[in-house]
């Protein structure tokens, strides 16, 4: 990525903007957009809001089965745990890259939704549950999904889920959840959970061994997003960590 230097003063501002606190409603692009641009506005905080823009992709319900299940994941969600809306617009953000690589691989697109969507809804009970997130959410799916899809499609589900399964339907989830942890989604998801200026230096720190541990993508479009979320860390990375 050929950028130019970055100005301190603008990153100040733009890591200021992203210190947002988990509770907040921050789960689309024109979320953050209205936040960065109206009340932290730079060419930088533009930039970043760009490079956001390319990495997340929509992740609209596709039918009435994927609206249901959708709203049931939600109200999940947001039972207990005043952070849910940060974990709410990961979900959201491994949905719409899972339904899109669906598309290129040809695979069924509302599967990659219910996928994508139930993936992490038991994440926030690891906090008070003895049993895995990816146990809890394979068993959701298995309730919430019962006569509602055949039984092989809900099986492929949970083994995605499960990080078991060795169907292109679990390559999806693999390459789509890996990917949040790298580029402006990485940074934002990072640094996004707390207000406190002290907790840059560790979050950022965790952005680049995420980056330093990336692992291989399976599909092609999953190649080309990882080398535009590089390509932005090896700009934008430096400069973050230097300002702290």
């Amino acid at each position: 990525m050929n950028q130019p230097s970055i100005d301190p003063e603008m990153m100040a501002a733009l890591l200021d903007g992203l210190l947002a606190g988990a509770e907040q409603h921050l789960d689309s692009v024109g979320a953050w957009a209205e936040r960065l641009l109206e009340d932290h506005a730079t060419p930088l905080a533009q930039d970043f809001v760009n490079q956001l823009g390319d990495e997340w992709l929509d992740a609209d319900p596709l039918d009435a089965l994927s609206d249901d299940i959708t709203r049931q994941v939600i109200a999940r969600l947001s039972a207990w745990h005043p952070g849910w809306p940060h974990l709410w617009a990961h979900i959201l953000r491994v949905t719409g890259v899972a339904v899109a690589l669906a598309a290129e691989e040809d695979a069924d697109p509302r599967l990659a939704y219910l996928m994508g969507i139930c993936h992490d809804v038991a994440k926030l009970d690891e906090l008070r549950s003895s049993e895995s997130h990816e146990e809890l959410g394979a068993d959701f799916v298995g309730r919430v999904l019962r006569g509602k899809l055949n039984p092989s499609q809900i099986e492929s589900i949970q083994a995605a889920i499960l990080k078991d399964g060795d169907d292109t339907l679990a390559d999806i989830l693999h390459d789509a959840d890996k990917l949040d942890k790298i580029g402006a989604a990485g940074v934002l998801r990072r640094v996004s959970t707390q207000r406190d200026h002290a907790w840059l230096p560790s979050a950022l720190a965790r952005v680049g061994d995420d980056l330093v541990d990336f692992p291989a993508m399976r599909f092609d479009l999953s190649r080309d997003l990882a080398r535009s979320k590089r390509d932005f860390l090896a700009w934008f990375l430096p400069a973050a960590e230097s300002s702290t």
